[in-house]
């Protein structure tokens, strides 16, 4: 058998790795699981020989000594990358540019007082400025898709190496504007990790786009505008933080999720129409002979899933009558043909699905999905793959509650997405993120234990948690509240105009201090001395109890 031979470049190459395993073998920063991994390596370490002119001989290198020069090099980039630029920086660059292309409109949205889906909706009335971004968004794809190649894999590197508790949104292009991500899912996880709303919609940008698809980049965009300061924030870890999904990089990146897709999209099909499909293409050519809404519903055996969006309700009929209506501005969904409709949407909730889940696993941490639609084809496509589920306890807990918040937020919970981001951002600054993520999650584990898929009943646990501490809160304050007025000797079921008067003047000094005591004293109730030094117990309270994580989290609330 002949040895193979090495060219220079490759012989300096393997050179450059192994002296660079020894760098970090003399910094101890070498670690091995076993003594007999330990052993093995320096067998194999001892081995290497070097040739008269200092470079290493390739073939005194074994198999397992390449192997780990490989990882040391991958590791260094990987540092490199991200020594190069911060993730606080990568978010400064990028809103920067946000606010230079689009800052004139988000001014006039903030003095309005308008929502961005408003600011959108005027824009699109405004047929000069539809053509200028129809001829600008293409462009500003590619300098965005551009931006995010330079910098993405560090920002990515950031996110993944950082420990905190993490949430990735997906289901949507972006959080919808009527509720900031961080007012609910930011209760309890450290860090939002948010799309780029330019990066996810540039493959129909680079199209053609519409003026449909215009005005939804608008509303998107400026949405994201409004997690500026909260992303900018210095706080750490960050609490929201925009980088894009991996399969949003660039047009192959869809195309390759749709094929790592397939058993799922298959699966769905086949749970539809109880028969099985091998192929995406095979399913595509059952699907564009069934033209009419009758023909598909002959051929669906179970259509409790034929759902395209939840908020058209239960009617597999209707909700084929409504997709060929609404979604016929879509690129390819014109065609009045109920099967392609029900083909289109397989092959983009089911993806959709699966990016979630994959985006979740490379940025280490926990989907975000808002809308039910996506959530119920998440859920779904976790069937399929066979009620799969992380292991890691800490990533399905948080994914519990996170869940809960969001769902709650439009259920039970309707004061949850109020929060104001400013309020989550002081409970991090002092502190209090731990005692609130407790209070959220205590009890979820041990439902997860008894059925790890059973997500209403953590959500009503989340709520029982919230329901407890408000009503703990509000105890808190009457009883606060009526301590104050014992120490001023007013009786709180009969209180007199002319005591509240008293105590009132006591306090402002708007009466002569020696006034005051004497009727005090002859009232025989506590004299300013005392009063003063309870006082000043009873505030220090009350800054405690307004500095908690309830009476941040609950100082929002109206009280009825």
């Amino acid at each position: 058998m002949t040895s193979r031979t090495y060219t220079e470049d490759e012989v300096q190459d393997l050179t450059d790795r192994v002296f660079l395993l020894r760098e970090q073998l003399e910094a101890g920063k070498m670690k091995f699981a076993s003594q007999e991994l330990a052993d093995g390596f320096r067998r194999s370490y001892e081995a290497i020989r070097l040739r008269p002119d200092g470079k290493v001989d390739p073939m005194s290198l074994d198999g397992r000594v390449r192997a780990m020069t490989l990882a040391i090099i991958a590791m260094k980039q990987r540092d490199d990358a991200k020594k190069s630029i911060s993730l606080a920086r990568v978010q400064e660059e990028y809103f920067g540019f946000l606010f230079r292309e689009f800052g004139w409109l988000y001014d006039v949205m903030t003095n309005a007082e308008a929502t961005p889906a408003a600011a959108a909706e005027i824009t699109s009335q405004h047929d000069d400025m539809i053509r200028s971004l129809a001829k600008a968004l293409p462009e500003m794809v590619d300098v965005v898709r551009e931006f995010w190649s330079s910098v993405g894999d560090a920002a990515g590197y950031h996110l993944q190496d950082s420990q905190q508790l993490k949430a990735v949104f997906a289901g949507d292009i972006f959080p919808a504007h009527w509720e900031n991500a961080v007012s609910t899912a930011g209760l309890y996880v450290d860090t939002i990790i948010l799309p780029c709303p330019i990066t996810r919609l540039g493959a129909m940008l680079k199209a053609a786009p519409s003026d449909q698809l215009i005005k939804l980049v608008i509303k998107h965009v400026l949405t994201a505008m409004t997690y500026r300061d909260i992303a900018l924030a210095d706080v750490d870890p960050p609490i929201a933080m925009i980088v894009p999904n991996p399969d949003d990089s660039d047009d192959n990146d869809r195309n390759e999720l749709i094929v790592r897709a397939t058993p799922a999209i298959c699966a769905h099909a086949q749970y539809l129409f109880d028969r099985t499909f091998e192929s995406i293409e095979e399913l595509h050519e059952f699907c564009v002979h069934l033209k009419t809404i009758e023909q598909v519903l002959k051929e669906v055996k179970r259509p409790d899933r034929l759902i395209f969006d939840t908020d058209w309700g239960g009617n597999p009929r209707e909700q084929l009558a409504r997709s060929m209506k609404e979604n016929a501005h879509l690129p390819g969904m014109d065609v009045p043909n109920a099967g392609y409709h029900l083909f289109a949407s397989s092959i983009g909730q089911m993806p959709q699905a699966v990016g979630a889940q994959q985006a979740a696993h490379h940025f280490r941490g926990s989907p975000l999905i808002n809308a039910e639609t996506s959530w119920l084809h998440y859920t779904w496509m976790l069937e399929y793959q066979g009620g799969r589920s992380e292991n890691d306890l800490t990533g399905r807990h948080s994914m519990h509650v996170v869940r809960a918040l969001v769902a709650e937020a439009h259920n039970n919970l309707e004061w949850l997405g109020n929060v104001p981001p400013q309020t989550v951002l002081e409970i991090r600054k002092r502190g209090l993120a731990n005692d609130l993520r407790e209070l959220l999650g205590q009890g979820v584990s041990n439902l997860i234990g008894l059925n790890p898929d059973n997500y209403f009943r953590t959500a009503d646990q989340v709520v029982e948690n919230l329901d407890a501490a408000f009503r703990k809160h509000q105890e808190a304050l009457r009883e606060a509240r009526n301590k104050k007025l014992k120490l001023y000797g007013i009786d709180v079921g009969a209180c007199t105009a002319t005591g509240v008067v008293a105590v009132a003047a006591a306090l402002t000094g708007n009466v002569t201090l020696g006034a005051i005591s004497g009727v005090l004293g002859v009232a025989g109730l506590p004299n300013l001395r005392e009063i003063k030094t309870k006082f000043k117990q009873i505030a220090a309270e009350d800054k405690a109890r307004r500095e908690s994580p309830t009476g941040l989290l609950f100082r929002h609330v109206k009280r009825h």
